[in-house]
């Protein structure tokens, strides 16, 4: 049997701003109990989730993440306020959004890898995007659901600040009993 890995491509984020979306994580879990959080170093932005490649296959995925990307120029989003999948009443993910003034050119080098990626044979597994940065899993237990639009009001004004994106990262993911670990399979600079 072929061996395979879980393969995602996303953007990695500042030191600043991950001490920042910490704090946010520290504020926030008191009234999220049971909630596993994202630990700092494995913040990121996906732009694409492709699931199970099989590993003879990395370096055609890769080769096709680089070229979605070799039109685009370096752009600045932040990372805003808070929100809930699949909604606030019943969540299940707690995030940070992505805004900024990079947010339209995102969305084109999203696109435009989505498409090298499926002109390549390998589709996303989700056509749906909302762009955002998970801070933690929520697991409400039966009868205890953990309604987060207090949260979300109280910190819809909140900023982790803006940065530029200067690169772009195709990502294996391996579950651990302790959570997801990644490793960088390639790196694309953005001009």
């Amino acid at each position: 049997m072929a061996s395979t890995s879980r393969l995602f491509v996303a953007f990695t984020i500042p030191e600043v701003q991950k001490t920042r979306l910490g704090r946010l994580q520290g504020l926030i879990a008191p009234d999220i109990p049971n909630a596993r959080w994202v630990t700092p170093e494995m913040f990121h932005v996906t732009l694409a989730f492709l699931g199970e490649i099989p590993d003879l296959d990395l370096n055609p995925v890769c080769l096709a993440v680089a070229e979605g990307c070799k039109n685009f120029a370096r752009f600045t989003v932040n990372l805003k306020s808070l929100g809930a999948f699949p909604d606030p009443d019943r969540p299940r993910v707690v995030w940070v959004g992505v805004t900024g003034p990079g947010l339209d050119t995102m969305n084109q080098l999203r696109d435009a890898i989505v498409e090298s990626l499926s002109d390549a044979g390998y589709p996303p597994e989700d056509d749906r995007f909302t762009p955002h940065l998970t801070l933690g899993y929520v697991k409400s237990k039966k009868g205890q659901e953990i309604d987060v639009n207090p949260l979300i009001a109280h910190y819809q004004m909140w900023s982790a600040g803006n940065f530029s994106v200067t690169g772009i990262t195709t990502f294996a993911s391996t579950i651990t009993p302790e959570g997801p670990a990644y490793m960088r399979m390639a790196s694309v600079t953005l001009r």
